[in-house]
């Protein structure tokens, strides 16, 4: 009795399994199934495919276009530069240039910036840095002042083309950029990160520009708080000096604000002009030298970042300054029309007299010059 009963159990566990074998699962509930147990992603769009024209260029400071060329400059230099193994969700290639610079656009709150492409705020500040690092070695290529005859007359020509100005082959320009670091503070107790985080530290930047609002060299520097120094000292320090006093650009001046001394290869304007002659060359140096604020008018209209604090350590904040100067330098090569370049910028501005301390007899080359020319 008992086994016909046990016969009976089994025959019907078959007709269930056959039920169950013949039953039509749609492709909506096997899909489910099979991603049940999968890690839910992060939802990542393109914008070089999702934002039209409009859209993309206020928030990534550049044209689509121009955009693709830089991720074609950069790609084989990230991809090198890979040296973790490949990870399945790992941010791809155009991503990470894509969120850098918009961070550095400083277009929106850099969680925005990162939740829009599908990263941590972590993720994002370590793809800024690594993309900065990559950029910055490229400095001299694409940071450099004229080497040949032929480009440094053809820089000079540019200058004299804004107001009869002769001999100009740059326009000398210093800032100051804020910058946070958060390796002094990791050991820190609460109080001292408390005090501490009151604390700006401040890295000098010193920019030489051409006519088409190019940077041709670059300096940055940490400046302690501690011990102010002046903009002539800071040049001092310059390499761009070292070149100047070793004649490499002999016969050419750079015009510099009333914040510099005036030297032999150093221009600033006249004080107290006491002669039409010296009125001419005041104006004709204004004219000339607006270019240099406007560059600098330009670079920080594109990143906004340097506007603000930037994050990290001084040698990553060194990197990412540099990286900017090469990306500016690219938008004006490339004519991006993305900002508004024809920001009005007055070259009737009043120089800022700071901390240039004229001594005995370093005028006589300005007045030779002037009186040659004016």
């Amino acid at each position: 009795m008992k086994d016909i009963e046990s016969f009976e159990r089994s025959l019907k566990d078959f007709q269930y399994f056959e039920a169950v074998r013949r039953f039509q699962f749609s492709a909506e509930i096997i899909k489910g199934m099979g991603n049940s147990s999968r890690k839910k992603q992060h939802k990542r769009f393109n914008p070089l495919c999702h934002l039209n024209e409009h859209q993309f260029r206020r928030k990534y400071r550049y044209t689509k276009e121009n955009i693709r060329r830089i991720i074609e400059i950069v790609r084989d230099d990230l991809e090198i530069d890979c040296y973790e193994p490949t990870e399945r969700e790992q941010v791809p290639i155009d991503l990470q240039i894509l969120s850098a610079i918009r961070f550095w656009g400083g277009t929106e709150h850099p969680k925005l910036t990162a939740m829009a492409h599908g990263v941590s705020l972590k993720t994002l500040k370590k793809i800024t840095r690594r993309i900065a690092s990559v950029l910055s070695s490229k400095a001299s290529r694409y940071i450099r002042m004229p080497a040949t005859l032929s480009e440094k007359e053809r820089m000079m020509r540019s200058f004299q083309e804004l107001a009869n100005m002769p001999q100009v082959i740059g326009t000398l320009l210093q800032t100051r950029v804020r910058f946070q670091s958060k390796d002094s503070r990791v050991h820190a107790t609460d109080d001292v990160r408390r005090s501490q985080a009151n604390t700006k530290e401040t890295v000098h930047m010193q920019l030489v520009c051409d006519a088409d609002y190019k940077i041709r060299d670059l300096d940055i520097r940490l400046l302690d708080e501690g011990s102010p120094i002046t903009d002539t000292e800071m040049f001092s320090l310059s390499k761009i000096k070292e070149r100047f006093e070793q004649n490499e650009f002999r016969g050419r001046i750079l015009l510099g604000n009333e914040s510099f001394s005036c030297s032999s290869y150093l221009f600033t304007p006249v004080k107290l002009p006491k002669s039409l002659p010296e009125e001419l060359y005041n104006h004709a140096h204004s004219v000339t030298y607006a270019s240099a604020r406007k560059c600098l008018n330009i670079l920080m209209l594109r990143f906004g970042i340097l506007g603000s604090e930037v994050l990290g350590s001084f040698g990553s904040v060194k990197q990412t300054i540099t990286a900017l100067a090469i990306l500016h330098n690219m938008a004006m090569d490339w004519s991006d029309p993305s900002i508004d370049t024809e920001t009005s910028i007055s070259p009737f501005n009043s120089f800022n007299a700071l901390n240039g301390i004229p001594t005995p007899g370093e005028h006589s080359s300005r007045t030779k010059f002037i009186k040659t020319h004016f």
